[in-house]
Order: C-alpha cells, then structure tokens, then sequence
C-alpha cells in the first residue's frame, strides 16, 4: 500500500507541476502532460509490472526550437526494493518539413529503491525518423534506433530497433502496428539483463486499434514476442490503455 501511495504521490505531484506553470511559462514554451492507464507496462515487449496494470505519467516542455525536457514514470515490478520507474528525457526535435521529422534523443533510465548492486539504471540514445502523410492523410511511419553503451545489471551494449506505423481507418479508429528487435552483446550477457534467456537477441510485435471514448484515447492491441523459453512477462497478451493528454 505504501509503495501505491508513493507512486501516487509522484503522479499527482508532475500535474501539479503542470497545472501550476503551465499558464505563466514563456509563450515559446509548450507544456503538455500525459495520464495512462493500462493492463500492463511493456518495454519492448517485456512486461515491466509482471503482467500487472501499470500507471504512467508524463510532463513534457517543448521549445519551439525543437528542444525539449521530458519527465515520466511508471510503476515496475522488476527488483527488491523498487516499484518505480522514473526517467527523464532532453532531446532535439529537426523538422524537416511539414511531414518529416528526425528526433535526437538521450534518454536516463532510473529504478529508484533498488539495490545499486544490481546496477539497475541506464542511459540510451536514440534517432527517430517520423513520416506522415505517407499513404493517406493522417498516417504515420517511424523508424527508430536506440544505443545503450552499458544496459542495466551491467551487461554491456544493447541495441534496439523498431518500425511502427499507424493508419486511420476512419474518422473513429486508427489501426495501429510495431515490429521491435533487440540485441546485446552476446548470450552470457543477455542472461544477465533478463535472467533468461538461449540467444543474444529477440523480435517483438504489436497489432491493435486506438479510438476515443468519452475524450479518453482507449487502445487495444495484442503483444507477443518471439522468446520461446522465456517467464510470462514474454508471453502473447491482450493490451488495454485509456489515457488522457492535457
């Protein structure tokens, strides 16, 4: 009960954060914040609150130089000790035009409460190429890359890569789609990532649909990895979301 309070606490306290400034921030700053909720927390297919319904906030500021700041956190059932995930994001946004955008990113990953013998927390950086407008008004395709110099529990480079699109169906629902793959160094060290593992690499996959309701965005997909001896939190499952932009 008290790591939902804390965590609780840690949501209520980024709104506040937003509902505070948001109206005296410089007009050449754009604050938007984000509310989910879900019947999991995947990350990159792996469920991070073991199969568990996860609570995500997210508070972003926006310059209109294409620089940003943003903050979000999650509850995780990963490591004794720890029920949070809190990370922080900076990043350059280059519009290339009305429809192309490439994304620069660096992204700090931190599990706070566990045990730094675990050597939990880690930074990445990412490129993501985004494209709408591809086949019909309103779709959108994205490309991304993610680099890990040393992935948590100190088990040396990752990579992941992933493409995703979405296309709307109609004016209603969009048909949503992702395909990730993610590599470490070698099996050894993907054992001492994931605590499982026969190869030093796996494919995810996401098909769903997203809509409004009640001025909720509500998605459903269903997730699967190709991880064939792997726990639960790798195994197919029906995704569930409603979330609420401010």
């Amino acid at each position: 009960m008290n790591k939902l309070i804390y965590l609780c606490f840690f949501i209520l306290n980024i709104l506040s954060i937003h509902n505070s400034y948001a109206k005296d921030i410089s007009s050449q700053l754009n604050v938007n914040g984000n509310l989910l909720l879900a019947t999991d927390y995947r990350f990159w297919g792996i469920s991070q609150t073991n199969n568990n319904p996860s609570i995500q906030a997210t508070l972003s500021f926006e310059h209109e130089t294409g620089f940003y700041v943003t903050l979000w956190g999650s509850n995780v059932d990963l490591l004794p000790g720890n029920s949070l995930e809190a990370d922080y994001f900076l990043g350059y946004k280059w519009r290339i035009n009305n429809q192309t955008t490439i994304d620069f990113q660096y992204l700090d990953m931190n599990y706070p409460g566990a045990s730094k013998d675990f050597h939990p927390n880690f930074s990445e950086y990412a490129v993501i190429y985004s494209h709408i407008d591809n086949l019909k008004k309103g779709d959108s395709l994205i490309v991304s890359g993610y680099f890990t110099p040393e992935y948590a529990m100190e088990s040396g480079k990752q990579y992941y890569l992933n493409i995703s699109a979405n296309y709307p169906l109609s004016s209603s629902w969009i048909l949503i789609g992702s395909l990730g793959y993610n590599k470490l160094e070698n099996e050894e060290n993907f054992i001492k990532a994931y605590g499982f593992g026969e190869k030093d690499n796996y494919l995810d996959y996401k098909i769903g649909l997203k809509t409004q309701i009640v001025g909720l965005e509500a998605e459903l997909s269903w997730l699967d990895t190709n991880i064939k001896r792997g726990p639960d939190s790798t195994k197919q499952t029906f995704y569930f979301s409603l979330s609420k932009s401010f």
